[in-house]
């Protein structure tokens, strides 16, 4: 019985302390957020891609990676933060390559 007891309340544990992990913003609904917010910023851009492989998750963020194509055809590529705790964009920049 003590064993049973003490499996609950290691999994109890486990779940509070997981409890970040099932923040309400998701990896696409960020993604999404950015987009949006690039678009408002620049709103002459043609395309605005992200490059998923570069995308980066952790407990405190989202960081994108987008591929920007402007009105003259030159492109670019934008770093996009989302705070998970705000569920905002933190920051917009020019990703340094």
């Amino acid at each position: 019985m003590t064993r049973l007891s003490s499996l609950a309340i290691l999994s109890a544990a486990a779940i509070a302390l997981a409890a970040p992990a099932f923040a309400k913003m998701s990896v696409q609904s960020a993604e999404s957020l950015c987009k949006s917010e690039i678009g408002k910023q620049q709103p002459d851009l043609k395309s605005v891609k992200v490059d998923k492989q570069q995308t980066k998750a952790t407990g405190a963020s989202f960081v994108y990676t987008f591929k920007v194509k402007n009105a003259d055809d030159s492109a670019a590529k934008l770093l996009c933060t989302v705070d998970r705790s705000t569920d905002s964009v933190a920051s917009i920049a020019p990703a340094t390559n």
